[in-house]
């Protein structure tokens, strides 16, 4: 029960002592001790507005907070990747890929033909195709192996195709030129050069025929050729436009000349020799001439030895490699019969046959200083040794 309110103070008196009463107590109270643990609650609100949003309670703008951070940071790992990718990893698979393609090509150009299915091969484009780096394909060696298996399958080859004559026919793919070369020069050839040149080449049993050629004296070597020669056979290229005229390897190397003739008309002697002298006594003159002629034609001369018209033997002797006493006597006073003809009959190729018949008047002849006569050798080391 409340006191009845006292008459003598004014109304609203004791309401607003009241109040003054409260105002001092809240006041005079001391301030509550702040809550140390109020960041990280509050770290941990954030967290698990973030790593649990169904189970706690976030606010617009926290919400379109968390929103524009997945976006940014979701762009910026678009950016990254898109710049590793267009930047690093694309470039760096072109470069391999243009490695790997660069190495095929060797493996395949040096491993060709009867090596393509070769072990070696097989495990060498295993390797090119398995490599994560340009520089594990850079390193990847194919000429050792290659000129390994090269020389092994040459030197069987070699061996295997000799003719009876201790000779092998080299062909290579990169040029026109056969050769017909002996045993030895054939293995020197394996042993001396690696896989760039083993794989352009093939050796094969010599299938020759002999050809006859009328040629004329520049083509036949100057005439110079004697029996025996061998000789390399080489193509006017002023004469057609069938053959490569870049490419400076002869048609043909090796051809042996099996025989040589020349026209008739070559063995016709007509020669005079005159020798004039004149004696003056006083007013008379006293002429005096000594002439010495010899005629002869040197097919007869060996027509009338086979009818026992001359003695053979003697005829024989004397005419023993006439035709080439004769260009050898022409060299050496620098003066002969240019327009001389030859029939030689020459072992060509088989398959270079219709080559050389088709292209008689435009062929050429020359004589291989590693296989010079005798004369050819002589005049070399004077030039050169002296």
């Amino acid at each position: 029960m409340t006191e009845p309110r006292d008459p003598l103070f004014p109304k609203g008196f004791e309401e607003s002592k009241d109040l003054k009463e409260q105002y001092k107590e809240d006041t005079l109270q001391k301030p509550a001790k702040k809550d140390e643990l109020s960041p990280l609650k509050k770290l941990n609100r954030k967290i698990g507005i973030y790593l649990n949003p169904k189970n706690t309670e976030i606010t617009e703008d926290e919400q379109k907070r968390k929103i524009g951070i997945m976006i940014t940071a979701l762009i910026l790992v678009t950016l990254i990747i898109s710049s590793y990718y267009f930047l690093i990893y694309q470039p760096q698979q072109e470069e391999l890929s243009l490695m790997k393609t660069t190495k095929l090509n060797e493996l395949h150009e040096l491993y060709s033909g009867p090596l393509v299915t070769s072990s070696n091969a097989m495990m060498l484009e295993n390797k090119i195709n398995d490599a994560n780096s340009a520089e594990e394909v850079e390193n990847i060696n194919i000429i050792t192996p290659a000129t390994k298996d090269w020389k092994s399958f040459h030197k069987k080859a070699v061996y295997s195709n000799v003719d009876k004559f201790n000779r092998i026919k080299a062909v290579y793919s990169n040029e026109s030129g056969d050769m017909l070369i002996s045993i030895d020069e054939a293995i020197k050839i394996v042993n001396d050069n690696d896989a760039t040149t083993l794989s352009k080449i093939k050796f094969e049993t010599p299938n020759t025929v002999s050809v006859p050629v009328l040629v004329t004296r520049l083509q036949a070597g100057a005439g110079l050729i004697n029996v025996g020669s061998i000789v390399d056979v080489y193509l006017n290229s002023n004469y057609t436009e069938e053959v490569n005229t870049t490419n400076s390897s002869p048609y043909i190397s090796g051809c042996t000349v099996l025989s040589i003739m020349r026209y008739e008309e070559n063995g016709e002697i007509d020669s005079e020799y005159s020798k004039s002298a004149m004696n003056i006594k006083g007013n008379d003159t006293y002429p005096k001439e000594n002439t010495k002629a010899f005629s002869s034609n040197v097919l007869e001369l060996l027509k009338g030895s086979i009818i026992n018209g001359y003695n053979e033997e003697k005829t024989i002797k004397l005419l023993e490699d006439y035709g080439v006493k004769l260009s050898n006597y022409e060299r050496q006073i620098n003066l002969g019969d240019l327009d001389a003809q030859y029939m030689l009959l020459i072992e060509t190729p088989q398959d270079k046959v219709e080559f050389v018949i088709n292209n008689m008047d435009n062929i050429v002849l020359t004589i291989p200083t590693s296989k010079a006569p005798a004369w050819m050798e002589n005049e070399l080391s004077s030039t050169y040794n002296n």
